[in-house]
């Protein structure tokens, strides 16, 4: 028997699976879970927001848990920091002394990255428009786009409960209604009520596009105790099939009229079809109101050289010299409203002006190229995996976060990466976007290994899962295959395993891979343990549980820590 067992574990080792810190009970073939972490999102540099997190240390610890991870927006840019927020995070740091819990702190937004790109937001990734067509106004070239394809956007013209124009409207007179009496303009706008009655409650129209080219799609809303908001979407789907535009959100259960709009690229469809409804929704009324589709031109202009700008003669024979043809072009407010690191799309276009010398003529028609960022989420952007200076930006906030913390464990957020390989900087590499993470995420962990050598590096696994998000594709706006980004990981990266869905095969997958592993549990739900337990049974390496709120709802903090402690503790 001793020999088979021997045997047996030989053959795990070889295979990979047995994890360096992976301990377990006799008898028991389920983990024990030594790390039991509390995952905190915060601002520091408010006094409430310490005063919250001293007393959730407290907590935690009485609860059981042995580690805070601390995911703080303005850690991105701690250069910029004033005094009192170095102040705050020692009350933070004490506190946690004193309760004998380690703190974590979150690095490197990779995915979510407008705190990144708040110190430069060109790094962020751009989606390239071709050969717009301007023309010369006076002194300057503007964008000479089509008028609008959208037909009744004002919805005035119907019949009966019908809009016209539209391909297709969701069961007129059942969930979709002409209302006459609630209104933003005009006399009519659209209402979507009975919402139980059928999954989907939608307006969709096809229209022409100029392939690579950014239009935005808007619309007003109107909500009265709709459940869920997050049902709502506003969006753009080629004539392929292909998604795309991906920003959800700002809707609330009950508001007054509000303006939504999302921003895309047509990529290289020229026809699409325009999505305005719900998806889901379980009860409740929502208005839709004056819809309106443009083209856009050079707002949020990106400018680096992975996105080069050029201008062209109508021909495409002749390349105009910036500085020399045209006054260099730069939006002033590119990725600065409301504040750095945001993008909006509302703001004036910078012009192309001739200089005195150019040899642009009056009436001349141009082909104008540059690179926009694309949001997605309510309103996130993702940074560029190849811009050598996003890398200096992570060096620095390496060394200010190990010498703010001397962490133990740092936990990399590098997760829901959804614009990936599309400006020139990527395409030039020829890789795929999976190849670009796993280069992206290799470079990050030595910065941190030369900037915090004895600490333990932990990652966030959807992206680097190819149960999860690590796939072949369509992922939302990645232009190829994630397929192989698992392989720019160290084994000894642990891996905070949030796949819910496919615990097992993914718990497996990274098992097999060397990797330790923390659950990351809860959800807002606390249902979810056992499920997660009886997934990680047999596995090696799966060593902690971490209770993850996204809502800050720490009501069942307690409850889920005497859970991890009790099936994990005593075995």
């Amino acid at each position: 028997m001793k020999k088979r067992v021997v045997a047996a574990v030989a053959v795990l080792l070889a295979a990979g699976w047995i994890a360096q810190s992976a301990v377990y009970a006799q008898g028991d073939d389920r983990p024990k879970y030594q790390r039991r972490w509390v995952w905190v999102m915060t601002n520091l540099l408010v006094d409430k927001e310490v005063d919250r997190v001293v007393a959730l240390i407290k907590r935690s610890a009485a609860a059981g848990y042995n580690g805070i991870v601390i995911s703080d927006y303005k850690m991105n840019f701690l250069d910029r920091m004033p005094s009192h927020y170095f102040v705050h995070a020692e009350r933070v740091k004490t506190a946690a002394r004193e309760a004998n819990v380690e703190l974590i702190p979150g690095v490197f937004s990779v995915g979510y990255s407008n705190g990144l790109l708040s110190h430069d937001p060109n790094y962020a990734e751009g989606m390239r428009v071709e050969n717009a067509p301007f023309v010369l106004k006076g002194n300057e070239a503007v964008l000479a786009s089509e008028p609008s394809a959208l037909r009744n956007g004002g919805l005035e013209e119907t019949r009966g409960h019908q809009f016209a124009g539209f391909g297709f409207q969701d069961e007129p007179g059942k969930v979709t209604f002409a209302d006459h009496d609630v209104v933003r303009e005009g006399k009519t706008s659209c209402r979507m009520e009975n919402l139980g009655l059928s999954y989907n409650k939608r307006l969709i129209q096809p229209v022409n596009v100029r392939p690579h080219a950014c239009y935005r799609l808007s619309c007003w809303v109107k909500t009265r105790d709709l459940q869920e908001t997050g049902a709502f979407r506003l969006m753009a789907i080629g004539a392929s099939g292909r998604q795309l535009s991906f920003q959800e959100g700002g809707l609330e259960a009950t508001k007054d009229w509000t303006k939504i709009e999302v921003v895309f690229n047509s990529q290289d469809e020229s026809k699409v079809n325009l999505y305005a409804g719900l998806w889901g929704a379980k009860s409740g009324t929502l208005w839709i109101d004056d819809l309106r589709f443009e083209e856009l031109g050079l707002v949020n202009v990106l400018r680096r050289p992975g996105c080069p700008f050029l201008v062209k003669s109508a021909d495409g024979a002749t390349t105009y010299t910036e500085g020399d043809d045209f006054e260099p072009v730069r939006d002033p407010n590119l990725g600065q409203l409301p504040w750095p690191g945001e993008y909006e799309f509302n703001h004036p276009t910078p012009a192309i002006k001739l200089t005195k010398t150019s040899r642009i003529k009056p009436g001349d028609r141009l082909k104008v190229s540059w690179y926009h960022p694309v949001l997605t989420l309510s309103g996130y952007a993702a940074c560029c995996l190849s811009e050598p200076k996003i890398y200096s930006i992570l060096e620095d906030q390496a060394k200010r976060v190990e010498s703010l913390f001397h962490p133990k464990t740092i936990f990399m957020q590098h997760d829901e990466l959804r614009v990936v390989n599309w400006c020139a900087a990527c395409q030039t590499r020829k890789l795929t976007p999976g190849a670009l993470l796993a280069d992206n995420v290799r470079r990050c962990q030595e910065i941190l290994k030369k900037s915090s050598p004895n600490a333990t590096q932990i990652i966030w696994s959807d992206m680097f899962d190819p149960t999860h998000n690590a796939v072949k594709g369509p992922y939302y706006l990645v232009n190829g295959s994630l397929e192989g980004s698992w392989n720019g990981l160290q084994p000894s990266t642990m891996i905070a395993n949030w796949n819910g869905g496919k615990a097992r095969a993914s718990l497996e997958f990274f098992a097999k891979r060397g990797h330790s592993q923390i659950i990351a549990g809860y959800y807002d739900s606390d249902d979810n343990f056992n499920t997660w337990d009886t997934a990680a049974s047999g596995l090696p390496g799966v060593i902690g549980f971490m209770y993850t709120t996204w809502q800050q709802r720490y009501v069942d903090l307690e409850r889920y820590g005497r859970k991890i402690q009790r099936e994990g503790e005593k075995r």
